[in-house]
This record gives structure tokens, sequence and C-alpha cells, in this order.
């Protein structure tokens, strides 16, 4: 794999210092990589969903609710 000098330093000097090979330390950042996916706002807070009790049956359809909601 051609990386630029200064990436090749650093994963140098990195498997230097927690003494791994440098393919394993690639390997390790891919994966890391990725597992990663962008998150949406529902994902970040799906755990806030439904945690509040308003006791308005109604609080979705009626707009009597929303008045003033954003000022």
């Amino acid at each position: 794999m051609k990386v630029p000098d200064a990436l090749r330093v650093w994963l140098e000097n990195e498997a230097k210092r927690v003494g791994r090979p440098k393919s394993a330390l690639v390997r390790d950042i891919l994966q890391q990589h990725q597992q990663r996916r962008p998150q949406s706002a529902l994902d970040m807070a799906a755990d806030l969903c439904g945690c509040v009790e308003s006791r308005l049956g109604d609080l979705a359809r009626n707009k009597k609710h929303l008045k003033g909601f954003g000022r």
C-alpha cells in the first residue's frame, strides 16, 4: 500500500510505540472506520423518545398545543 511519507513515518513510530506490526495497526484502524456509520438525529436521541409523559392524548394532532412553539 502506498502512503505519503509523513503517514508512513507516523505508522512506523506508532507500531514501535505499541509493539505491534504495522499491518495489524492498519487493519484495526480500517475495521474501526468501517464500523462507524453516520447517525441520524433520531439514532442519537432514540433513548430519549417517549421519556417524557405529557398527559395530553392529542398532543400530535391538536394545533392548539403548538401555539407559540418555536418563539
